[in-house]
């Protein structure tokens, strides 16, 4: 899922390490208000407490919780937990994912693989998220690397491109986009 979640509530049920995990995505992809709630926490989390875009309640699940919240991950060992995080988020008109548990979320995580400004997602519609995951490590041996360089040249260009489309009997970027887009 492509979403633009900078400024967006985000919040984390669970303190393990997938929920560490999901957290440490939420932040890679933009989210800036994260707000986790649970009894214990991973080590890891208090090194993402330093950046200062986390807020920890150390503490059980309440449904005032959700109170905000435009994104909802949830992963705990508690299906009952689980089970409420995730219908009541979905009442509430939240995306929630609960991790693997497809028939309690509105949106399913992909495998991601990003590389500077390119981003591949992968997806088996929650039939095998191993199998996604191996396709992303895959596809990591083709676009990963010095891939990135080639995309941001290909932004330059296109930026460039779009910008002579006003200017008349301009067309250098477009054969030069094209060019570079042909031998990739």
């Amino acid at each position: 899922m492509f979403l633009d979640i900078e400024g967006k509530p985000c919040l984390v049920v669970g303190g393990g390490e997938v929920a560490f995990r999901k957290t440490e995505t939420l932040l890679k992809s933009g989210a800036t208000q994260v707000k986790v709630v649970a009894p214990l926490l991973h080590p890891g989390f208090a090194k993402l407490g330093e950046k200062g875009k986390i807020k920890f309640f150390r503490r059980k699940f309440r449904l005032s919780d959700l109170k905000g919240a435009a994104i909802v991950v949830c992963s705990t060992d508690s299906e009952e937990v689980n089970a409420l995080v995730g219908e009541a988020a979905v009442k509430s008109g939240a995306l929630v994912n609960v991790v693997d548990r497809p028939a309690l979320c509105n949106f399913i995580v992909p495998a991601v693989l990003r590389n500077g400004p390119l981003t591949i997602a992968v997806s088996t519609g929650g039939a095998s998220p191993a199998l996604a995951k191996k396709i992303r490590v895959r596809l990591q041996k083709t676009y990963g690397g010095a891939f990135a360089k080639k995309v941001e040249a290909l932004r330059k260009l296109r930026v460039k491109m779009l910008a002579e489309k006003t200017a008349p009997g301009k067309l250098a970027a477009k054969r030069a986009y094209f060019r570079l887009l042909r031998q990739i």
